[in-house]
């Protein structure tokens, strides 16, 4: 075996149980850290909150339908982390968003805020259509309470028939 000179003459014998050892004490301080990492983002996990998707959705309506009798109001309680209850409050003069109830509801959503997030990325991006949404009310992720035709009337491009 050849050795560079400034390691000739120690002797390597017996370092076998030393190392094992030090390898063994690497592991598991390695596996604590991963375990330990893996539990902080389970417990913190970083989450859109459902706020500001609201408050964009608020931003979309399509005023061009809306009656002008009375406001649409629809409330999305939206239960988890990030979650909440918000309404869009949409009249011919303004759309809004408020955190909280508000009375005279045309329409509730009860869902995931995690759910929530999720579907409303995904359609936003192109990657869920109508047939997602039409699957997740079919399975109860999404349950609703209401006119559904609110929302086809504040979202649609021809407007629904409230």
């Amino acid at each position: 075996m050849l050795l560079p000179s400034s390691l000739r003459g120690i002797s390597f014998r017996g370092w076998g149980g030393q190392m094992k050892a030090f390898l063994g004490k690497a592991v598991q301080i390695i596996g604590g850290v991963v375990l330990v990492g893996a539990l902080v983002y389970e417990i913190w996990q970083p989450v859109v909150p459902s706020k500001w998707i609201v408050k964009r959705m608020a931003q979309a309506v399509n005023r061009e339908h809306l009656p002008t009798n009375r406001p649409l109001v629809v409330r999305f309680e939206l239960a988890g982390k990030g979650g909440g209850t918000y309404s869009i409050v949409a009249d011919k003069g303004a759309v809004t968003m408020v955190e909280g109830t508000t009375d005279n509801v045309d329409l509730v959503m009860y869902m995931e805020a995690a759910d929530f997030n999720n579907l409303l990325l995904s359609l936003a991006s192109g990657k869920a259509d109508e047939y997602t949404f039409k699957s997740l009310i079919i399975s109860k992720v999404i349950t609703f309470a209401g006119d559904m035709g609110v929302f086809s009337t504040l979202f649609g491009k021809g407007g629904g028939n409230t």
